[in-house]
């Protein structure tokens, strides 16, 4: 297992606007295979940002799309309302986004690159495909 350098939050260009996002990856120069992760639908939490951390110490540069922007639900009902709200088209423009960020980091070596998702981001990862 690689050690991984601790997560943090960014802003990368996607869909003509800055898009928050949380990148983790692995220490040493690369090139590493790089992997979008999709959040579930209560939004880019503890859980996502471990997952994406997880991914790096596994030796990938890991990047969560914050496609709530800064928006975590507690509870179902607000959770449900959060991914009602979410305009597929536009999440899958963000997504391309973050893909086509990480595909351009020299760290990243672009032949091994994909696109994973748990819950909603599940969905929206077949969607990727």
């Amino acid at each position: 297992m690689a050690a991984a350098n601790t997560g943090t939050m960014i802003e990368f260009p996607a869909n003509g606007d800055n898009a928050p996002g949380y990148l983790a990856r692995p220490e040493g120069d690369g090139p590493f295979p790089g992997v979008v992760v999709i959040q579930e639908w209560w939004g880019l939490d503890d859980h996502i940002k471990d997952v994406t951390e997880r991914f790096a110490a596994e030796g990938f540069v890991a990047l969560a799309r914050d496609l709530y922007r800064g928006q975590i639900a507690a509870v179902p009902d607000d959770a449900r309302r959060l991914a009602m709200e979410l305009e597929r088209d536009q999440a899958m423009l963000d997504i391309q986004g973050a893909v086509n960020y990480l595909l351009v980091q020299p760290i990243v070596e672009p032949k091994r690159a994909g696109v994973i998702g748990f819950c909603m981001g599940g969905g929206l990862s077949m969607m990727m495909s």
